[in-house]
């Protein structure tokens, strides 16, 4: 079996053996078939013992990966799959952005700010809400019924506020930046539960600017002025910002293909999340979190029993951990409180009997639920953290030939 060294240029379309895995479809032992029958040649950094492969020879081997456009030329299946990113990376169960560890960020008390400014490169910006567009926005608000769930005032702000900006299709890296660091803040203010934009935090002087997380607390219905329900928020809105091309956020860079602008890509996004697969797992984790504080051993016996684990259990990405659901369940449980912890025995039965481990979905739902919070507070807090990534992906794929996702569909229907 033959190996070589990759050249640096290279490093950045390499995919470990479960990348490769996950990409085919297929188990690691079909990998290492592959290596052994010489239709994967593995490359190895000097002094490491893990194997990687070249992504275009791991494409290849993909039925119809690729079509030719009539001249010869290779078109590309325009799959998220194949989206070359420098936005996030899902390697060995950890989480990074732009090469930083996610939970490092929000355990070393990284703002919600400051994964804005990393994610869409742009150190500098000013994040700052437009209280008058705000109000605004809230008055617009007033239209839906009474019952109208959270997520459904989420998008329709986010619409509102596209409707307010005339120039909203102006295109460039600069004006989508400069939209984003007015229009996230001012979602949320807009939301604020209270009416009005949330006090500034305890200790700081009177002409500071709020922070996201205070403002994503007073909208979730906490109170902007207790730090630790801030710091809660603020953990969140930092290790939920992005993950790789999840279904919404292929849903905003198909949106971004076509040069749509950034409050329909966002708009894209929360509409593809907005769904019991994706971001309203939480709803169910929610769901199940309160039940199991009713009564934990009856309910053990009938998860345990089922063949699939449970919402907020297990994952399609991660293999042994959920880093981002450890983060923050150990936060949860490191607050000095009295509060009673039925939840730990449940989720160490499910990984001793199931190898079912905790996600993000589960901890946040417990986040919500300990405070106190509506169970919407669970799918909205996901969205409120997703929208910075979906920033970052819209200024990324502009970056790329527009309407690349078009794809063509294998007719099967009666013949004219």
């Amino acid at each position: 079996m033959s190996t070589s060294t990759p050249s640096p240029a290279s490093t950045a379309e390499l995919l470990t053996t479960a990348q490769v895995a996950l990409y085919l479809g297929v188990k690691t032992e079909t990998v290492y078939a592959y290596v052994s029958r010489g239709r994967l040649t593995p490359v190895r950094h000097p002094g490491q013992r893990a194997s990687l492969y070249h992504l275009a020879q791991v494409q290849a081997l993909r039925p119809g990966s690729t079509r030719t456009d009539g001249s010869g030329g290779s078109v590309g299946r325009g799959l998220a799959e194949s989206i070359h990113t420098s936005i996030t990376l899902l390697e060995k169960d950890h989480l990074y952005y732009r090469g930083q560890d996610a939970v490092v960020l929000a355990e070393s008390g990284a703002s919600a700010e400051d994964v804005c400014r990393l994610l869409w490169e742009a150190p500098e910006v000013a994040i700052a809400a437009d209280e008058e567009l705000a109000a605004a926005t809230r008055a617009g608000l007033a239209a839906l019924p009474p019952g109208a769930r959270l997520v459904d005032r989420l998008r329709l702000a986010v619409l509102l506020l596209g409707a307010a900006d005339p120039l909203r299709h102006v295109p460039g890296a600069q004006d989508v930046i400069a939209r984003a660091a007015v229009a996230v803040p001012t979602v949320a203010a807009a939301l604020s539960s209270a009416g009005q934009p949330p006090r500034h935090p305890k200790g700081e002087n009177a002409g500071t600017p709020t922070t996201l997380a205070a403002r994503w607390c007073a909208a979730l219905g906490g109170s902007p002025d207790d730090p630790e329900s801030v710091d809660l928020v603020r953990r969140v809105l930092v290790l939920l910002a992005d993950h790789d091309m999840a279904g919404s956020t292929t849903a905003v860079r198909v949106s971004a293909s076509v040069r749509a602008d950034l409050y329909s890509c966002l708009l894209a996004g929360l509409s593809a999340m907005d769904s019991p697969l994706h971001g309203s797992a939480g709803l169910d984790a929610r769901v199940l979190a309160a039940s199991v504080r009713e009564d934990p051993t009856a309910l053990l016996g009938r998860v345990l029993a089922s063949e699939r684990p449970p919402a907020g259990f297990g994952h399609k990405v991660y293999v042994e951990r959920d880093p981002r659901a450890e983060s923050l369940l150990a936060t949860l449980r490191n607050l000095p409180d009295t509060q009673p912890d039925p939840w730990r025995d449940f989720e160490d039965a499910l990984m001793a009997h199931r190898g079912w481990f905790p996600t993000s979905d589960w901890a946040v739902a417990l986040l919500t639920l300990r405070q106190g919070w509506a169970g919407g507070a669970t799918e909205v807090l996901f969205a409120a953290a997703r929208l910075a990534g979906w920033v970052a992906h819209v200024l990324e794929e502009q970056q790329e030939p527009a309407l690349r996702f078009r794809l063509t569909g294998v007719y099967r229907g009666p013949r004219p």
